[in-house]
């Protein structure tokens, strides 16, 4: 049997008064996700544990199958879909150029207007670029990203983008227990370098533009190997997927990378379920799928406009009828954590669970007839973390071993 992972990104949330303090999947008019409710088992599950709000890189690693020893970290997951040279063991940072103000005895990132921001970006990258120490290569993004790679470098330099901006700008400084390490001390003096030298280049074009920018470093990452997808779950894999994180990680796992999206959500989910559709009918075993416009509903605060888009997803969903009709296809369908909708500057993403839904001929059906965050807290699959998705995909694919020992 095949199996099909669709990760609606950010598809969770909180209950909100203006919905009749239900969630936006709640509140949503999902006829096919409800139906594939009726027709499967559900769980609500935390993807990593609960009231961590994880990222989306980190819960899709958890889901994968993977380790957080085995995680080399997303910037590197960036490189690789840029196509940025590495070798095995160099190190890797982003770097955002962001307005900073000093304020409450601390350095604090400002909000503004996105688009002004990344246009001086985009003019000073060269400055920024240019600013790299011997041993140290920058590579612009576009936008307000660069990345650092220090050749044989160390990974252990803790960020200093706090995320949340009412939360001060960090120290870069070695990791706890690194402190005596040569190779971090080394990576760490070369980063430190690149910093003053970039602010101190931008300085010189901050007195004619009026801005007042700085570097923010976050997502320490180390250039290596990782076991392959197919080698530790013994299924062709493939990727259909839109953005640099994703195209990375399914690189670094060896799947197969199509990307392929739409700027709206039922388009977007609509045209990646078609060639998820003709992977799974070419001989790949295993395709995930990720849209991330639920998420980015979320981001704009506004709890109805993201339902909005639920339904537009749910749509493009019933138009993949023959994939939900296939005897021979496990679907799995979920969240890689929730977005609470609230314009709260205190929270990203959220520590609740997500709902999953297991649909497939070989998947014990349970009584619910609805597709929620509430609903699927009652569902024939219990309460599960982010590492049992596996596991339960290779068993109702009829691909998991007998166990018969510790």
């Amino acid at each position: 049997m095949r199996a099909l992972f669709l990760v609606l990104d950010g598809l969770a949330d909180v209950s909100h008064p203006e919905l009749g303090w239900r969630t936006p999947l709640q509140s949503a008019r999902t006829p096919c996700l409800d139906r594939l409710a009726g027709e499967g088992c559900c769980a609500i599950m935390y993807p990593i544990r609960p009231g961590i709000c994880p990222s989306s890189e980190v819960a899709h690693w958890t889901m994968f199958g993977y380790s957080p020893a085995e995680y080399p970290g997303r910037t590197y997951f960036h490189a690789l879909a840029a196509g940025i040279p590495l070798e095995r063991g160099d190190a890797l940072y982003m770097f955002n150029l962001v307005r900073l103000e000093n304020r409450s005895g601390g350095t604090y990132v400002l909000d503004g207007d996105e688009t002004s921001l990344r246009k001086v970006c985009g003019a000073l990258a060269e400055e920024v670029v240019g600013a790299a120490p011997e041993g140290v290569e920058v590579f612009y993004m576009g936008g307000i990203e660069f990345i650092a790679v220090v050749k044989g470098g160390s990974p252990h330099v803790t960020s200093t983008d706090p995320f949340i901006h009412s939360f001060a700008v960090g120290e870069m400084r070695a990791a706890c227990g690194w402190e005596e390490d040569g190779r971090t001390a080394s990576t760490l003096a070369l980063l430190r370098h690149f910093v003053e030298e970039a602010t101190a280049r931008i300085g010189l074009q901050e007195e004619k533009g009026g801005e007042r920018l700085g570097l923010i470093e976050k997502w320490p990452s180390l250039a290596g190997e990782v076991e392959a997808f197919r080698s530790r779950h013994g299924m062709k894999a493939a990727g259909v997927v839109s953005t640099p994180c994703f195209m990375g990680m399914c690189e670094a796992l060896g799947m197969r990378v199509v990307r392929t999206g739409d700027a709206e959500a039922g388009a977007d989910l609509e045209a990646k379920l078609a060639v998820a559709g003709e992977l799974l009918s070419g001989g790949w075993e295993f395709v995930f799928v990720h849209t991330k416009h639920a998420d980015e509903a979320a981001h704009r605060g506004d709890p109805t406009a993201k339902a909005e888009v639920i339904e537009a997803m749910d749509r493009a969903l019933a138009g993949a009828g023959r994939l939900w009709d296939d005897p021979e296809l496990i679907a799995v369908v979920t969240a890689d954590h929730s977005t609470p909708t609230t314009r709260d500057g205190r929270v990203i993403h959220g520590g609740d669970p997500v709902p999953a839904l297991f649909h497939g001929a070989t998947v014990r059906r349970d009584a619910l007839e609805r597709f929620d965050e509430v609903a699927a807290a009652g569902g024939g699959m219990g309460q599960l973390k982010g590492e049992d998705v596996m596991p339960l995909i290779l068993y109702l694919a009829r691909k998991a071993p007998f166990f018969t020992s510790w």
